[in-house]
């Protein structure tokens, strides 16, 4: 592109050179864009021109969208220190140059991603972009923590991320003319920024260390398929829940899907200001819910979710073993939850009828989805 139609009242025309495609493909997106000279990135000014109507085409279409925004834990205390201890380095250099490395190692990790569609960007001084057309929202999730740990192996402190995955259902209504699309494209931004900046204050009181992912949900309308799974047995999930009243009962929203069958999951929660406790995650119409007893007048509450390993499934009572053989039915037919509500009901029988009854009643259960 000819840099010489580029006037003077452009800031960014006499230092930014434009993007070089072959320093790191761009996806489709923001091409013909400038890049940061420090980072080699797309430079914001013109990754905010030209993002918006890529987020709106897509979702128009049909796709899903994916926004995350990186920022360095301790910079400027990673500056203040290389200005007093180191004496080939002042203080700013020391952080221009962890800025080049985050560039550098962001550009390599882009070119090993499969999008299709997307770009990766400045974001303030010392922050970076992603924007990805996605498929899957853990799939996503997992690209931003590859990308966090080759990070962590490159630069003298981590870089924390926030994430968030829009779908069709989270468009606005009345969508006539363009202006729609920038106003769209801020809000998933702030959004995204809010958190990030939500959980380094949370880490940051609780004296925990750097390189957090958190997740949020995008404004407007839940699209159950944007969500991102509850964490799994000892896995750590930070995310920013959304105070609800369905049914008059409040609870907090979690960016997850909702966990399968009428026991929910149990969950260790961790609260910016209360500490942590067990709770259960219900499902709400999809969606993953911690009830609480209290209403919150947070916007969103940071929390750190973390698995729990169950304790081991009970094995099948001698009676209902000998029930099940007699009707010919196969008691792995049934989905988990179910054998072990009902594991629990017979094993917690009043007394030796309620019991029967209730194996009878797994049986019919069993026999009933059991191949013919």
């Amino acid at each position: 592109m000819d840099q010489s139609a580029n006037t003077t009242k452009d800031v960014l025309a006499t230092s930014v050179p434009y993007f070089d495609p072959s320093g790191m493909p761009l996806r489709q997106w923001c091409t013909g864009s400038r890049e940061d000279p420090l980072t080699g990135l797309v430079a914001f000014p013109d990754f905010h021109t030209s993002i918006p109507r890529a987020l709106a085409g897509e979702l128009e279409a049909g796709g899903m969208v994916a926004l995350a925004i990186g920022d360095v834990d301790g910079l400027k205390e990673h500056v203040e220190q290389a200005n007093a201890t180191d004496a080939a380095s002042f203080g700013h250099l020391a952080g221009n140059q962890v800025m080049a490395r985050l560039g550098a190692a962001t550009r390599d990790w882009f070119r090993d991603q499969p999008w299709q569609a997307a770009c990766t960007a400045t974001f303030g001084g010392d922050e970076v972009i992603i924007a990805a057309a996605v498929d899957a929202p853990a799939a996503f999730q997992q690209a931003v923590t590859d990308l966090r740990d080759r990070l962590a192996d490159v630069l003298p402190t981590r870089v924390s991320f926030a994430l968030a995955v829009a779908g069709p259902a989270h468009l606005p209504d009345g969508r006539e003319g363009n202006a729609w699309k920038h106003t769209f494209t801020d809000h998933l931004l702030a959004t995204v920024d809010r958190c990030l900046f939500a959980h380094k204050a949370a880490r940051r009181t609780a004296g925990t260390a750097g390189g957090v992912i958190a997740v949020t949900e995008p404004p407007g309308h839940t699209s159950p398929g944007t969500l991102q799974p509850l964490p799994g047995p000892d896995r750590v999930l930070h995310v920013t829940a959304r105070p609800s009243h369905p049914g008059g009962r409040p609870v907090l929203l979690l960016p997850c899907q909702g966990p399968a069958g009428l026991r929910g999951r149990r969950l260790r929660v961790t609260f910016p200001q209360s500490g942590t406790r067990t709770l259960v995650a219900v499902s709400a119409a999809g969606q993953a819910a911690l009830l609480v007893e209290h209403p919150t007048d947070q916007a969103g509450v940071p929390l750190v979710l973390r698995g729990i390993r169950e304790a081991a499934r009970h094995s099948v009572p001698d009676d209902l073993a000998a029930a099940l053989a007699r009707a010919g039915a196969d008691w792995a037919v049934l989905p988990d939850h179910e054998r072990a509500q009902m594991l629990h009901l017979i094993t917690e029988s009043a007394d030796s009828q309620v019991r029967a009854d209730r194996i009878a009643g797994a049986v019919v259960a069993a026999r009933t989805r059991s191949p013919k």
